[in-house]
């Protein structure tokens, strides 16, 4: 492995985004940490840490966790606690836990059991 490999991400780098699936046929449990958006279109349980990345969460989408992201688009189905910039509840997500987010939104026919802190600024 170069050294090149272990850099971390620079705003030149940054622009360009990619971005890493977990499909549906996937199961994951742990920690999970990076410098990249996430997919989840299967299941997972455990922590995310993408402060400074984006979380969607797909229909297909399982996921029971505590979630430090950026922005979080929830379309499937998240058990847990999210601390985030911004969260977007669509109208086929299904949430119960707590969120601490700058802006939240939840849309009409979206599930929401839980709380909401409003948050003046987000620290990653």
């Amino acid at each position: 492995m170069s050294p090149e490999d272990n850099r971390k991400p620079t705003p030149e780098t940054a622009t360009l985004k990619s971005v890493s699936r977990l499909g549906p046929q996937l199961n994951l449990e742990g920690k999970l940490k990076g410098h990249e958006d996430l997919e989840i279109q299967g299941s997972f349980s455990g922590e995310v840490d993408l402060a400074l990345h984006d979380l969607t969460i797909q229909k297909s989408g399982l996921v029971k966790a505590k979630l430090k992201v950026k922005n979080l688009f929830l379309h499937g189905q998240l058990e847990g606690q999210v601390l985030a910039e911004r969260v977007i509840i669509s109208e086929t997500g299904r949430f119960t836990g707590d969120i601490i987010a700058c802006k939240i939104s939840v849309q009409n026919g979206a599930r929401f059991k839980g709380t909401i802190k409003i948050s003046k600024d987000y620290q990653p």
